[in-house]
This record gives structure tokens, C-alpha cells and sequence, in this order.
């Protein structure tokens, strides 16, 4: 029955990209996929591209137009960036853990995208995911603040609810996009001081300031 809804549903509205609005089954075109341009590892940070073309539309939607049927598609990009760098061996990975939101923005939204996108990933690799984070203060958005501010704005914002959650293991933190670093550093901190035996940080873009 639901097969047959969908097909139904199809043939009125049929199914294209989130990103080019192109007929295609799958939320992210072939067209628009090959237009992102995986980037090499820096300083120790894995971030599958550059915040722009693409990427960055996707990302938009997915996050304020609530288009969650791009998280399997983002996912994937981040399965396939992760597969070809060898440096993250997720063989070797107890835990994947989101950046969280903070509850009133989860409710706001109602979901947290980066949990999406670690769902597909930990599907795909066999590696928990596990919300070992906590937002312990409600933060304003990092695109709106200058450099210095992003700091100030997440300073002991996070930390682990449970330290035997995290303590000893090795553990991929993940956001969607990175900036100045300013949020996954403080996440790093918390896990670290709870235990975390090692922090992998993984982003699916990469903002590039001017």
C-alpha cells in the first residue's frame, strides 16, 4: 500500500533534486554531487568541501527549509569523503557524536541535522552514534558574529552528561559546517576532559571568510 502511495504521489510531484530542482530520484543530482570538491585534510580537521555552489545549498535547505530527505544524501557524501581518507580509519572508531543544538532550537526546528547525518554514517560504517553532548546554554548563530565574538559566544557552552559515555574511547565529533573552529574546539574540550581517549573532527563543509 505505501509502495503504491508513493508511486502515486510520483507521478503528480515526481521527484527532483533539492539543489537544481532537476528530475532525479535522489534528493542530490549525479550533476550536482560531482560538482563538490572533496578537500584535503588540514591541521588535523577532515571537512568534506568548501562552503559554496552546491554544498552550501544543500546544507541551507536541509538545516531552514527542513528537507530531511537530504541527510541520507549528505550522509553519503560524508561516507564516500571518509572512505578515501585514510588518516580517519573508521575501523578504529568506538563513537561518531554530533554537535548538539540547544533544546530550545530543537524544538524550533525539530531535529537536529548533524544527528541525521551521523545516523547514515553509523549505518553505513557500524559505529554507534551517541548524543554524548550537551548544549548547556542557549548560543547565538556563529554566521551572525565576527571572529573574535564566535569564541565568547561558545565558551563552555557544551559538556558530557555521562563521562563514562565517552571516557576511553576514540571518537569522531561531527558538525555540518566549520568556521573558526570556535564550536568544535570547545566540543573537543569537553570530551577530552570527560575522557575521550582521542577526538577525530569531521565536518561536512568548510566556511571560507574573507
Amino acid at each position: 500500500m505505501k509502495k503504491w502511495i508513493t508511486s502515486f504521489l510520483n507521478l503528480i510531484f515526481p521527484p527532483r533534486c533539492e539543489v537544481c530542482k532537476s528530475s532525479s530520484d535522489a534528493a542530490l543530482c549525479k550533476e550536482c554531487f560531482s560538482q563538490i570538491k572533496f578537500m584535503k585534510p588540514h591541521l588535523g580537521i577532515y571537512c568534506v568541501s568548501t562552503y559554496e555552489g552546491p554544498i552550501r545549498t544543500a546544507i541551507h535547505r536541509f538545516k531552514f527549509k527542513k528537507r530531511k530527505r537530504l541527510a541520507e544524501a549528505l550522509g553519503v557524501v560524508l561516507v564516500k569523503y571518509v572512505s578515501h581518507n585514510p588518516g580517519l580509519n573508521m575501523e578504529e572508531m568506538d563513537l561518531i557524536i554530533p554537535v548538539p543544538l540547544h533544546r530550545k532550537r530543537m524544538r524550533e526546528r525539530g531535529f537536529n541535522q548533524v544527528r541525521l547525518l551521523a545516523d547514515v554514517m553509523g549505518r553505513y560504517f557500524g559505529t554507534p552514534v551517541a548524543d554524548a553532548l550537551e548544549r548547556t546554554r542557549e548560543t547565538m548563530a556563529q554566521f551572525d558574529l565576527e571572529r573574535g565574538e564566535r569564541f565568547k559566544n561558545v565558551y563552555k557552552a557544551f559538556k558530557v552528561a555521562d563521562n563514562k559515555a565517552v571516557y576511553g574511547k576514540r571518537v569522531v565529533l561531527l558538525d555540518d559546517i566549520y568556521t573558526t573552529g570556535a564550536t568544535i574546539i570547545e566540543c573537543s574540550k569537553a570530551l577530552k576532559i570527560a575522557g575521550a581517549r582521542r577526538v577525530e573532527i569531521l565536518t561536512l563543509s568548510r566556511a571560507v571568510e574573507d
